[in-house]
């Protein structure tokens, strides 16, 4: 909606963004990092929320994790405990064979973190994911689900569990 007399573009109903989280200068360094293509480029990078400044600032980067590359690094960052903001810039071939990428904006709140971490982050979330550009939103509540999403090898399929705890029960009878 266009007010009149200012000539400028106005929101019906503007959303709160009371509580949200900022990101840092770092924050935003890093993202550039990630996105664009460069001899300093990063594969991931994971966000957190500072309890002291409140600010969204890097907790982890693809430079933090030698030994896991890829999708696989990021998660094996991840807490089992804690919300956390992720970036990825997902690299696959296309049908036709083409190497492309793809740059994910991810939101990890696991089940059982707790109440008080969960608002935190959900209040954050669309103001984050608005100032970053060009990314595409996902998110997820158990760190598999991100492997099986990305196509990790390191994936575990719900049926072979099944089958695991089956064949346990049966041997046991």
């Amino acid at each position: 909606i266009f007010c009149c007399k200012h000539r400028t573009n106005t929101q019906l109903f503007p959303m709160s963004t009371a509580g949200a989280a900022p990101p840092s200068q770092d924050t935003k360094k890093i993202f550039k990092r990630v996105k664009l293509r460069s001899k300093n480029k990063l594969d991931w990078a994971i966000f957190q929320i500072d309890k002291k400044t409140q600010e969204i600032t890097p907790e982890f980067t693809s430079d933090d994790e030698k030994e896991k590359k890829g999708i696989d690094g990021l998660v094996f960052k991840l807490s089992e405990l804690q919300p956390r903001y992720a970036v990825f810039d997902h690299e696959f071939k296309t049908a036709d064979g083409r190497l492309t990428s793809k740059l994910w904006f991810i939101a990890f709140t696991p089940d059982n973190a707790n109440q008080t971490d969960r608002v935190t982050y959900a209040q954050s979330l669309k103001p984050f994911r608005d100032t970053l550009a060009g990314i595409n939103p996902a998110s997820f509540t158990d760190k598999n689900e991100i492997l099986k999403e990305f196509g990790s090898k390191n994936a575990v399929e719900e049926d072979s569990v099944c089958l695991c705890a089956c064949v346990c029960v049966c041997v046991c009878v």
